[in-house]
């Protein structure tokens, strides 16, 4: 059979220790780098929107400097009416001309206006404002314009609309994108449209902000207008979709939105970072719990140590207690519990020595009272019927009752026999006692229920009783005397009360008489003795039943035998 692998509770220690230091490390650990990750992402989020907002705000305020100048062209009484008007002479549009050059010179973002074109419906009249250098005039600018894609969507929008980053149709050979504004003027009296603006801007309004916005090796700007998306890099715009997990910024009261794609290396560096401080946090909890587990290995170690090696003493043989296992904890009373069943079993095994001399000591003289029964029971027989023939009939009685008390000595050894078959023997013995004492001593018995003559009791155990009675009781009176045998039940048990009309017995005596160190004569039964008979009582049914005292010196003694209730 194979043999099952055990483990000391050392190594059960040093296991969980590790175990549960393992996991709660591993737990702090995992704990702390989704919190950081969430925490560095966070961060690094509301960086980006910070960035993007800021960004964002310095776009949309220079969008809202370029939206009032066109608000302005479209809401001014005078570009109205030379529009409105039936022609309007030559002096008449150099005065709107330059009234609306000083306008726009006193724009903050003049440099970022490629070119105003102010213009009837139809296009057939225009003025055309160029405060580029590097703008090319174009003669036929109005019906140019209004050939481009964008150009009905815009006019006709209820509000500023973008069609965001075009190519300029009008200076073809501009390598930058523009940003195209086109808005209805109306009549100053009416609400007829009497032509229309357009401001072609230059996308430096925008680039100019991203290019002083520092970005990281791996950080990508965004912008979006009216739904369409680029990217820019290296001072061009490309088209692209915004990622979605881009920082976004909406521009307010502009359908406009700026993007950033925050570092990805910088979080990445970050998170090295702190998950080399996690890494230090788990391996302080993992050494931390190793080293409890080590001290308790060591508090636990020693004391299961001793008691394991008190264990084998006992085992060996050794019985004595051993004050040093008794700690001040549970496993000290582990150790208390150890040296008291010691001492317990040390008492156990002494008292079963004592026992054992005790038997070989009632087995040795039993013995003595057997010698040759057979022989002796053959030649009272002889005795006997010599003293019929002769008229003894003394002798006779004598001889017959010893016979027969020789006899049961010799034909079996049944321990324990009726209440009944004991009375017989007992009688037999009175009859040999009462010649011997001349008659001044007298048996009485009292059955209280004959059905109690057939429970068994143990064999010998009244005629030591009565032997007693008359050695100690009825002999130092000096006179004649009475033993009353009384048989009765008393709940579950048998009593057999043996009373006698003598001296009565001192505390002393019947400690030494119960203990059979009483002297006496070397009677038969007298061998035996009381204390002999109370402990085969108590061997045979139990600590509950024995025999015990009573007595009043100068008046009686009272032997009570107490046996169960058995019947055969």
């Amino acid at each position: 059979m194979k043999k099952k692998i055990s483990f000391s509770i050392r190594t059960y220690v040093l296991l969980w220790s590790a175990v549960f230091s393992t996991v709660l490390a591993l737990l702090v650990a995992g704990c702390s780098y989704v919190m950081t990750q969430r925490y560095l992402r966070l961060t690094s989020r509301q960086a980006a929107a910070g960035s993007t907002q800021l960004l964002g705000s310095e776009i949309g305020a220079d969008l809202d400097h370029v939206k009032m100048f066109a608000r302005w062209i479209c809401l001014d009484k005078t570009v109205s009416d030379c529009l409105g008007g039936s022609g309007g002479s030559r002096p008449e549009l150099v005065s709107v001309w330059d009234h609306l050059n000083a306008e726009l010179n006193a724009q903050p973002v003049r440099s970022l206006i490629r070119r105003v074109i102010v213009s009837v419906p139809d296009g057939s009249r225009f003025l055309q404002l160029i405060p580029v250098y590097d703008t090319v005039n174009v003669k036929n600018a109005p019906s140019v314009l209004m050939k481009a894609p964008y150009f009905d969507e815009l006019l006709t929008a209820d509000d500023f609309t973008w069609a965001g980053l075009q190519e300029s149709v009008l200076s073809p050979y501009y390598r930058k994108k523009i940003i195209p504004m086109i808005r209805p003027i109306q009549s100053s009296t009416s609400t007829q449209v009497v032509g229309w603006v357009y401001l072609e801007i230059s996308q430096d309004l925008i680039s100019r902000r991203l290019d002083n916005f520092t970005l990281k090796e791996d950080e990508s700007i965004y912008l979006v207008i009216s739904n369409h998306g680029y990217r820019y890099a290296d001072g061009k715009f490309t088209d692209a979709v915004v990622p979605e997990d881009a920082v976004a910024y909406d521009l307010p009261g502009q359908d406009w939105q700026v993007a950033l794609l925050p570092s990805r290396l910088e979080l990445r560096g970050r998170s090295r970072f702190y998950l080399l401080i996690i890494s230090a946090v788990f391996l302080a909890i993992l050494a931390a719990g190793l080293f409890m587990g080590h001290i308790l290995r060591q508090v636990i170690n020693r004391p299961v140590t001793s008691l394991i090696d008190k264990l084998g003493r006992i085992g060996q043989g050794d019985f004595s207690a051993d004050p040093s296992i008794e700690w001040d904890n549970e496993l000290g009373e582990i150790g208390r519990g150890i040296n008291r069943l010691s001492e317990n079993v040390s008492a156990l095994m002494e008292k079963k020595v004592q026992d054992e001399k005790a038997r070989q000591e009632l087995e040795y003289r039993v013995l003595q009272s057997q010698i040759n029964p057979h022989f002796m029971y053959n030649t009272l027989n002889t005795i006997k019927w010599m003293a019929t023939i002769q008229g003894a009939d003394g002798i006779a009685d004598m001889s017959t009752a010893l016979s027969r008390l020789l006899k049961n000595v010799s034909k079996g050894s049944e321990a324990l026999i009726p209440v009944e078959e004991e009375l017989r023997l007992l009688d037999d013995y009175f009859t040999i006692m009462k010649y011997r004492y001349g008659g001044t001593i007298h048996l009485e018995k009292e059955i209280a229920d004959p059905a109690l003559l057939s429970c068994i009791i143990n064999r010998f155990c009244l005629q030591p009783i009565v032997e007693n009675a008359i050695f100690h009781g009825i002999e130092p009176k000096g006179g004649t005397g009475t033993i009353l045998v009384q048989l009765h039940r008393e709940g579950d048990d048998l009593l057999l009360d043996v009373t006698d009309d003598g001296v009565g017995m001192q505390p002393e005596t019947i400690r030494r008489v119960l203990e059979g160190s009483e002297p006496g004569p070397a009677d038969f039964f007298r061998q035996l003795g009381i204390g002999n008979v109370d402990q085969r009582i108590r061997q045979t049914f139990g600590e509950d039943y024995g025999i015990t005292i009573e007595s009043e010196p100068g008046s009686y003694t009272r032997m009570r035998l107490r046996f169960p209730v058995c019947p055969r």
